[in-house]
């Protein structure tokens, strides 16, 4: 049996509600998943339109499950998981899960990208990380691979993050890392 304290219940909250956040950021419209879908799925919303799971970290939440039931329903997974809780925010973290031709690629340690508020939404995988970057668009008809990083030079990388930062921080009170 898997213990769930307090702290565990804020934390989902907090990252439902940021699931929640980013789903209007992008005008996406959120529906319960029906019950033709995997078990593993049954807590998230989904967004017909643009084929996506709208996840939110719980702890009962296994990876290899989500995996599985992407795969099975053929729909990409968008994850929000938050870090800590301190008073009315939590720092959130973003995880794609992408089923392309029945194969599910998992990108994690994504961050939020604007060239200004109202502008189009990117997700950017972590440029501290000394990997490789990656880009995502994300819009009404769902998450697309960018061949190209949004920015071109390194003042608009830094200005980007910091008005996404701000912008986030407007649109939930909570804050990426």
């Amino acid at each position: 049996m898997i213990y769930v304290s307090e702290e565990d219940r804020k934390r989902a909250a907090f990252a439902k509600e940021a699931a929640r956040a980013f789903a209007g950021l992008v005008g996406w419209t959120l529906v319960p998943f029906t019950s033709i879908m995997p078990p593993v799925l049954a807590e998230f919303e989904y967004v017909e339109r643009a084929n996506i799971v709208m996840a939110h970290w719980h702890k009962k939440v296994s990876l290899t499950g989500l995996i599985k039931a992407v795969a099975e329903c053929r729909t990409d997974l968008l994850l929000v998981e938050p870090s800590q809780v301190s008073g009315k925010q939590a720092g959130n973290y973003i995880t794609l899960l992408l089923c392309r031709d029945g194969v599910v690629q998992i990108v994690t340690g994504l961050w939020l990208w604007l060239q200004e508020p109202g502008g189009p939404i990117h997700l950017v995988t972590n440029p501290e990380s000394g990997d490789e970057m990656s880009a995502f668009v994300v819009d009404q008809s769902g998450i697309r691979p960018l061949p190209t990083l949004p920015w071109s030079t390194a003042e608009a990388e830094r200005l980007g993050f910091w008005i996404a930062r701000r912008h986030w921080e407007l649109t939930i009170g909570g804050h990426y890392p």
